[in-house]
């Protein structure tokens, strides 16, 4: 089994922080309902807020593999119906 390094603090602090803003950006809503998205699914997967956050911008950025499973199950059509829509109609 290969050990992987636990982010730092501030690495945790800027993923979580990129989350909110993606999940601002897809639902139109305020930081702070973001964070509390985050922190529901947190509590329903049982996994840690930073992985919870690394899984949705995985997911986002199109990088995400099945170690973001939970994610995909969480935000995957949010994402996906998000990319279909083109840039110029998106706003």
């Amino acid at each position: 089994m290969i050990a992987h390094p636990r982010p730092n603090g501030a690495t945790s602090r800027t993923v979580i922080d990129v989350a909110i803003g993606i999940l601002v950006g897809l639902r139109g809503c305020t930081p702070d309902a973001a964070f509390a998205e985050l922190v529901r699914v947190m509590h329903l997967t049982g996994m840690g807020i930073g992985s919870v956050a690394g899984g949705l911008v995985a997911l986002a950025s199109g990088s995400s593999s099945a170690d973001h499973a939970d994610a995909f199950n969480i935000w995957g059509d949010l994402v996906l119906r998000r990319r279909t829509i083109p840039l110029s109609a998106a706003s």
